[in-house]
């Protein structure tokens, strides 16, 4: 066993995050797994001077609101893991797309932070932006449109089990390419 970088625990999080997401998992649990990922690479991005994208949505919220406190933390990440202030209280439903937005902003900040990842977040990258075109720049849906188009066809009309049934069924595939895995840019997940 070798020593654990803060990078370290933040990718094996996210990629066991990626993993259970497709295999059906519980999303409590990768809605944690994937906050404790995003806390660290947000923070390591700052120090290192990164351009995140966590930072460039700060940019975009209204209202005074916060991006860890009323996004993250809030309603769901502190009521996940604390019971001493309010032992009776109860969370709105956690909804889908606010575990892949999460996974998604982790993902783009350790890209932008190491410029390179394993394929779980390399998959789940392409796997978001097929289906929420809506939240993807016009300039980013162009370049990687056709990559979309031959991984992830038809995702717009899926039901939730098929996406991520699709999904899973590319990340088997991307973990047995040998070609991808001996790319500069692909890391290993542990």
């Amino acid at each position: 066993e070798h020593s654990l970088t803060k990078i370290d625990v933040a990718r094996r999080q996210l990629v066991t995050a990626i993993r259970l997401l497709f295999d059906e998992g519980d999303s409590v649990s990768v809605f944690s797994l994937a906050a404790n990922a995003w806390e660290v690479t947000d923070v390591l991005c700052n120090k290192a001077g990164v351009v995140s994208f966590s930072n460039q949505t700060r940019e975009h919220i209204q209202g005074g609101k916060d991006l860890k406190y009323d996004f993250i933390n809030s309603p769901y990440r502190n009521f996940f893991k604390h019971a001493d202030r309010d032992p009776e209280a109860v969370s709105p439903p956690l909804k889908d797309s606010d575990v892949d937005s999460l996974i998604f902003l982790a993902v783009e900040d350790y890209l932008r932070l190491q410029k390179k990842s394993p394929v779980e977040l390399q998959v789940f990258q392409l796997w978001f932006m097929a289906i929420y075109t809506d939240k993807v720049s016009a300039e980013s849906l162009s370049e990687i449109n056709g990559a979309i188009q031959s991984t992830f066809p038809n995702m717009g009309s899926m039901q939730r089990t098929d996406r991520l049934a699709m999904g899973k069924k590319v990340l088997l595939n991307a973990q047995a390419d040998q070609e991808l895995l001996n790319d500069a840019l692909t890391e290993h997940a542990t």
